[in-house]
């Protein structure tokens, strides 16, 4: 019961306060963004660093594969989202990091609806955290976004 209560307050702040990313240890809050897309995971990475991050409670809109690659890669403990898909559940599942998420999707589309997401294309046929890690900073940078 005090996980359900604690994602809805997770959610509800995510909502609130218009993020689409928290990172949390414990009662603090690492990291926040309202910035939609990858950019933000990488930026949590750089700025506060995989050890520091390590056992976080993620709080994101949408998770895919190649954000839970990035979450697997500096070992997240729990991910609250509204969106998870099913290759992002696996990712997650593989790596044993808890999931609660509000809805399940077969795949993140980009935003556009026309295709799959150039994140969840780059990273594909990867399971390797640290390749999803090099992948998407790969992708970001090839889209100007960094």
């Amino acid at each position: 019961m005090m996980e359900l209560t604690q994602l809805n307050d997770h959610l509800k702040r995510l909502r609130r306060e218009k993020l689409n990313l928290i990172i949390l240890k414990e009662d603090t809050t690492l990291f926040t963004s309202s910035e939609e897309g990858m950019k933000p995971l990488i930026e949590a990475i750089n700025r506060v660093g995989i050890s520091t991050l390590e056992d976080a409670i993620i709080v994101d809109k949408i998770v895919g594969k190649a954000a839970a690659l990035l979450i697997s890669y500096f070992k997240g403990k729990k991910v609250h989202c509204i969106v998870l898909s099913i290759k992002g559940r696996t990712v997650l599942d593989n790596h044993s990091i808890k999931h609660y998420e509000e809805r399940l999707t077969p795949e993140i589309m980009n935003r556009r609806g026309t295709g799959l997401c150039p994140f969840e294309q780059a990273v594909r046929d990867v399971d390797d955290p640290l390749e999803g890690y090099e992948r998407v900073n790969t992708t970001l940078k090839a889209l100007g976004i960094i």
